[in-house]
């Protein structure tokens, strides 16, 4: 409709209540040049205006029935009303649409309280339990609290080891040297053309280009070689004879990737891996891996970023993970991968992408001629192809009849391009004993190597006995009556004969063995932190006096494995790290909360300032105690250079255990945490282990007395002494900062203001403190004695302590590949400089 001074509209019309609410949140009348509401930009100050909860919804599907989902909630707490949208996303493009019955879209009732908590409309006990679980909501402040069920025994993390089925039977069996990474599989690659989508404002109009795949090339790597195929939207149903042809391919990669030996667990899923494709290529080709002949088994990530996706055919059983080759590295072009891992410079010919769109390919792709120089004009950079390249990509595409044959080798051309690249990083993690592609991400693989080199003296047979000096266990008749009535309970359910089962009566002769004798299994003492149970002999038969011996609870949990071996080697790796003191599994829910709630990320508090080298002065902050002022303060000198340091190059000294003379606790060493020891709330005891002068201790033997710790606090640095650090607070935390005037001072609150900008709302930020703000705060040990030994922290409420076990067992893999990534860049190797790096980064 053509603009006009006419009013068109009625007042009580969705465009007239468009306007007013425009009007409302953007302080101005609607005009033409208003380019669309920007969700991400856009709908916090939407939600602070409308003071409404807005809900976010998205479509999936799965193997039975497409299905409707939340996805993200945008909540207010001083906010009643619900805003309910429908977010539509093909991978490139999203709209938005408006929701008026949620319940009846997605098929679940949300909870009233919390928005998040849903149960199926179907469920026939639905009102029972939304009952429950608003009742816990109030409880929890409108909060859904998960609670992570923890392992009832402190098990070794050997990621390594465990995590790899095979590896880990090859390994208990002698056989390590039989051992070899998954190296064979599919990569794949998608082009697409722009199908434009105009969007009227009046006498402008806003253009928006959706995505179209119209071909896709694949190259596979088995043992007798590589090949490729290819096809485009001139065949019926292309993408799912793309997929039939993955699948039949699939077959021979799956036994080339086979051990011969039967008797070796394996996995069997054959790797398909595109360049970036978690965003773009998945999502392209997404609802074409559900059909009458596969089914997609397992979906890791979002609707719209797909980190795996497993598809196994329903005839042949043959399963696909799709992969993108980003999780193995870091965010990078083709063009760096393959130059920089692959070591190989990308030899690709030139296609005209945007030329190319969806009104014209038909006919233009039809054509014998190459492309005219000007169809590689980018509109969008103001930029074209100089005459020598061009010619180059003239002499390649008269090769091809038409310019559909040139496009598909042009598209096959990105999958070889990837192997070389991809085959470095599997032979590089290899040589750590390593399966990459069996591997979900590089943090993974990086986490199995640094215990691989932490664990690389381990031996199935070695002696790792060590002396336990924790308090002897006490038998007492209560404990005993308890375990004997389980052993009963046991026993009747198997319908064992129990008759001559062990009985109260022999509290003392088991008493005996407790105080005299040691587990059978791995010869430890019992102890109340290592309790014992009786292992049956015979297990078909009761727990009997002359059938049972006595056992410690770990040691029997893995004698139910049935496997001797596998039974040892989770023995051996517990005396392991009970001897070099190296992380166990977490079994305590409240140290497992504090170590959780301090895993955190976001957006950091931007403190702007402008410098002008040979102009502006250097200038300090300063803290007026008497005024509670701070001022700033320009010195008589001038600014002539900036240094910017950059905090990843120290990631590998954090984790080193390397002696620094800087560090002046624990003999000059930070070393890392293993094993949880107590968690204390005593103050006397959490004071003393604060505050330790033992910490700077230069004696070997007092500084193993010395635990390390994470301790929730409260407290502050002594304002006599703020002026040390305010020019950087040395207390680094997310918390709630109102951004309003009186928080962040007027010149500040200006720009938000002229710059229409978010404002007088609470955002969540990273930022430096010189307090805990009024709240308790958890710090690691070496934290927490530089705030007290160096900016005179002063701890005014301690809630708990959880101390540690010590080791520097990382000590091996920091200085390996700080010597590898040195020499790479010497030699100019820079794949191993790469690799070196990422897993230095990925590690910490």
């Amino acid at each position: 409709m053509p603009n006009s001074k006419e009013k068109r509209w009625k007042d009580g019309s969705r465009i007239a209540e468009g306007k007013r609410i425009f009007k409302r949140i953007y302080g101005k009348e609607f005009d033409d040049s208003y380019q669309g509401f920007n969700f991400a930009t856009d709908v916090d100050e939407f939600i602070d205006k409308e003071q409404v909860n807005v809900h976010v919804f998205t479509y999936g599907d799965n193997e039975k029935q497409q299905n409707y989902y939340a996805i993200h909630h945008y909540q207010r707490p001083t906010s009643t009303r619900d805003f309910n949208v429908l977010l539509m996303n093909n991978g490139v493009n999203a709209h938005l649409l408006y929701v008026s019955d949620v319940q009846a879209l997605t098929g679940y009732r949300y909870c009233d309280i919390c928005k998040l908590q849903a149960f199926k409309t179907s469920n026939p006990n639905i009102n029972r339990d939304m009952k429950r679980h608003m009742k816990k909501c109030k409880k929890n402040n409108c909060k859904i609290v998960t609670k992570v069920i923890l392992e009832k025994f402190a098990r070794p993390f050997v990621p390594h080891i465990l995590s790899n089925v095979t590896y880990r039977y090859l390994f208990v069996y002698g056989r390590e040297n039989e051992f070899k990474p998954t190296e064979y599989y599919i990569t794949y690659d998608i082009e697409t053309f722009d199908k434009f989508i105009q969007l009227n404002y009046g006498e402008e109009s806003m253009v928006v280009s959706q995505l179209i795949p119209y071909c896709i090339a694949s190259t596979v790597k088995n043992k007798s070689g590589i090949h490729s195929f290819c096809y485009d939207i001139r065949q019926a149903n292309y993408l799912d004879q793309w997929l039939d042809q993955v699948f039949e391919e699939a077959k021979q990669i799956k036994k080339d990737n086979k051990y011969e030996d039967e008797s070796i667990p394996q996995h069997f899923e054959v790797p398909v891996i595109g360049f970036n494709s978690a965003k773009f290529d998945v999502s392209l080709v997404f609802k074409n891996l559900k059909s009458k002949n596969w089914k997609i088994v397992k979906h890791i990530g979002s609707g719209t970023v797909a980190k795996q996706i497993t598809v196994r055919h329903k005839d042949t059983h043959i399963q696909l993970r799709f992969v993108d080759a980003l999780i193995y590295c870091t965010k990078m072009k083709l063009k760096v991968f393959v130059r920089d891992i692959g070591m190989s410079i990308m030899k690709k010919g030139r296609f005209p992408h945007e030329f190319i769109n969806v009104t014209n390919y038909a006919t233009e792709l039809d054509k014998p001629e190459p492309f005219p120089r000007e169809a590689f004009d980018n509109k969008l950079k103001n930029k074209s192809l100089n005459e020598a390249k061009y010619q180059e990509y003239f002499v390649e595409a008269a090769k091809y009849a038409t310019r559909w044959d040139y496009l598909r080798y042009y598209n096959v051309q990105d999958t070889p391009i990837m192997i070389e690249p991809i085959d470095n990083l599997i032979k590089m993690m290899f040589k750590y004993k390593i399966d990459m592609l069996f591997m979900f991400n590089m943090s993974q693989c990086a986490n199995a190597i640094i215990y691989s080199s932490a664990y690389d003296d381990f031996e199935m047979n070695g002696n790792y006995n060590v002396e336990d000096t924790d308090k002897p266990i006490n038998i007492t008749i209560p404990y005993q009556r308890a375990k004997v009535e389980s052993y009963i309970e046991q026993d009747q359910k198997k319908k064992r004969y129990t008759s001559n089962s062990v009985t109260i009566d022999d509290y003392e002769y088991f008493k005996e063995i407790f105080e005299n004798q040691r587990y059978y299994i791995c010869q430890s003492k019992f102890t109340w932190k290592n309790r014992p149970t009786l292992d049956r002999i015979d297990n078909e038969l009761s727990h009997s006096k002359d059938n049972v011996l006595p056992c410690c609870l770990y040691c029997n949990k893995y004698k139910g494995n049935r496997d001797e071996k596998q039974m040892k080697l989770m023995i051996q790796l517990r005396k392991y790290s009970l001897l070099k003191q190296l992380p166990v599994t977490l079994v305590n829910q409240k140290v497992y909360q504090i170590i959780r709630k301090n895993i955190t990320g976001g957006l950091s508090n931007v403190l702007h300032r402008y410098n002008v080298a040979g102009e502006t002065r250097i200038n300090h902050l300063e803290y007026d105690v008497e005024k509670k002022c701070v001022y700033s303060i320009d010195s008589e000198h001038i600014m002539t250079h900036i240094i910017q340091l950059d905090f990843d190059s120290q990631y590998a000294s954090i984790m080193s255990s390397e002696s620094y003379p800087l560090i002046r606790q624990t003999c000059h060493k930070m070393f890392m945490c293993g094993q949880v020891l107590e968690y204390i709330v005593d103050q006397d005891r959490c004071n003393e282990i604060i505050y330790s002068s033992n910490r700077f201790t230069e004696d070997e033997q007092i500084r193993k007395s010395v635990p390390l710790f994470i301790a929730q606090v409260r407290g502050h640095i002594d304002e006599n002494y703020i002026n040390f650090c305010i020019g950087f607070g040395p207390i680094i935390r997310n918390i709630d900062i109102p951004v309003n005037e009186e928080t962040i001072g007027k010149y500040m609150y200006k720009h938000l203001v002229d710059s229409n900008l978010p404002r007088d709302k609470i955002e969540r930020k990273l930022t430096n403190l010189v307090d805990t703000h009024h709240e308790v705060m958890s710090f690691n040990c070496y934290y927490l004695w530089i705030l007290i030994d160096q900016f005179y922290f002063i701890i005014d409420e301690i809630k708990s302590v959880t101390t540690f076990s010590k080791h520097d067992k990382f000590n091996g893999f920091v200085k390996d590949f700080m010597q590898q990534h040195a020499e790479a860049k010497s030699q100019k190797n820079d794949g191993l400089a790469t690799f070196c790096k990422l897993i230095l980064n990925s590690a910490f």
